[in-house]
């Protein structure tokens, strides 16, 4: 007579109403700006920029990372490109600072939503108390 296994215990996976975050941003900016911190040189850059506290050119900029210049061209490209810093055009070199509002916007409330308990409002939604 063969043994029979108990079978494993069935959860239930997923939810019918998955949780947004269209609250903090679009999916298009959020993949951008996440995409621009998942490299350990752009979040150098930033660092940078921050400690810096002002506009830094990008020969500055550059000096600071032992990689080619044009390899922080294209970081400081792809870091504009999801709004993190600005690029101030001057006479023949670029001027970039860091747009610390889009940063805390984006990023910062993103890990707000997802690390912060929210609370249910009359109707039974899921709401969350950002400070802008």
């Amino acid at each position: 007579m063969p043994t029979t296994r108990p079978r494993p215990p069935v959860f239930k996976v997923g939810r019918t109403d998955p949780p947004t975050l269209r609250d903090v941003a679009d999916p298009a900016t959020l993949d951008r700006v996440f995409k621009a911190l998942a490299n350990e040189t752009r979040r150098g850059i930033l660092a940078v920029l921050h400690d810096d506290g002002g506009h830094l050119s990008s020969h500055d900029i550059a000096r600071r990372f032992d990689i080619p210049w044009q390899g922080v061209s294209r970081h400081l490209r792809l870091l504009t490109e999801a709004g993190l810093v600005v690029c101030d055009v001057r006479r023949n070199e670029r001027a970039y600072a860091l747009d610390r509002d889009h940063l805390r916007r984006v990023a910062g409330r993103w890990v707000m939503r997802v690390a912060t308990v929210g609370r249910r409002d009359a109707e039974g939604n899921l709401v969350f108390d950002f400070a802008e």
